[in-house]
């Protein structure tokens, strides 16, 4: 069984004010940079990776809940950091290479 340290949490009231994507080329690695509003103070992610990010950034502006988390002692390259989402009831689950605070 695999262990995370969280990296960022938050659920409602803070919400992301601002998400910033950049891909280089079409098949290229995907730069998001996201922004959460936590109880009047500004957190900032900056997170990398390919289809799998893509596809958790509609879920980031409306979930409930969000874990960013990072596979601790793993050895992994790729996949390594793991992104939940909480939303109307349903839960989601995305995975990416790299997370910097």
């Amino acid at each position: 069984m695999s262990e995370y340290k969280e990296l960022l949490v938050f659920s409602r009231p803070d919400f992301v004010t601002e998400l910033l994507a950049v891909r280089s080329q079409e098949q290229g690695s995907l730069n998001v940079t996201l922004k959460i509003d936590a109880e009047g103070f500004e957190k900032q992610i900056f997170l990398s990776g390919f289809e799998e990010l893509a596809d958790a950034l509609g879920d980031l502006f409306k979930a409930e809940t969000v874990i960013i988390s990072r596979e601790i002692n793993s050895g992994k390259e790729f996949g390594s950091v793991k992104i939940q989402c909480w939303a109307d009831e349903c839960y989601s689950e995305y995975f990416c290479d790299l997370a910097k605070q």
